[in-house]
């Protein structure tokens, strides 16, 4: 979780699956006692909506409009494929600052053989407008869908290709479907730059926390096992 305050962002990272209701609150205070401000002068809370795990994005949703609706203020739900985007353009920007746009495939293992996927454009502002809509699918699919329209075209150009999540991980097939200008199969959505995407955001899409809602993508949550 991370704060913005006055410019600079004081944030907290653990991977500790299955402990997200324990650790996230206190992470929640520990943030607020470094920066020395209090969650009354908090004026938007960001969470991310997902898609991913199915617990995680109720726990993150239903945190952020508790907070919020004790507070009264707004809630403003940013994307977790964004998230992975925004990082890997944030990098890139570091490394050719006055580089050419690019094209950022993010791609998260959805489990049931499936990925969530999105792709995205860097723009001059160094934030990731959405190309498209965020699905998801198999890869086989989205491996078909390349074949028709090859994942580096946007505006009718051709632009450098970059590919981050962990959907890139769990099917290798998908990194060697295109010529990625840089691979990050290991990324894992991180607060700063969930940030960023929400700074950038306007005003009109923030939203009362009472429509706070996660994004799923899919329907049916449940597999079956051949008994």
């Amino acid at each position: 979780m991370g704060l913005w305050f006055e410019g600079e962002i004081i944030s907290r990272f653990e991977l500790a699956p299955r402990a997200h209701t324990r650790l996230l609150l206190p992470m929640v205070q520990a943030v607020f006692d470094e920066a020395g401000i209090n969650l009354s002068q908090l004026d938007l809370i960001a969470f991310g909506r997902g898609p991913g795990s199915f617990t995680g994005v109720r726990i993150a949703t239903a945190c952020a409009q508790g907070i919020a609706l004790g507070l009264d203020i707004p809630v403003l739900g940013v994307s977790t494929l964004a998230t992975l985007a925004q990082a890997q353009a944030s990098a890139q920007r570091l490394a050719q600052p006055s580089g050419a746009n690019l094209i950022i495939h993010a791609a998260i293992d959805a489990r049931m053989g499936e990925v969530y996927h999105a792709a995205f454009e860097l723009n001059a502002d160094s934030i990731v407008p959405l190309i498209g809509a965020e699905r998801v699918l198999t890869p086989a699919a989205l491996l078909a869908e390349w074949a028709q329209h090859p994942p580096g075209l946007a505006n009718n150009q051709t632009a450098p290709l970059m590919a981050t999540g962990s959907g890139f991980g769990r099917y290798p097939e998908l990194i060697q479907a295109a010529p990625w200008q840089n691979v990050c199969a290991d990324a894992l959505p991180d607060a700063r730059f969930a940030l960023a995407l929400a700074a950038a955001a306007p005003q009109a899409a923030w939203q009362d926390p009472a429509d706070a809602v996660p994004v799923y993508l899919r329907d049916n949550v449940a597999q079956v096992k051949a008994s």
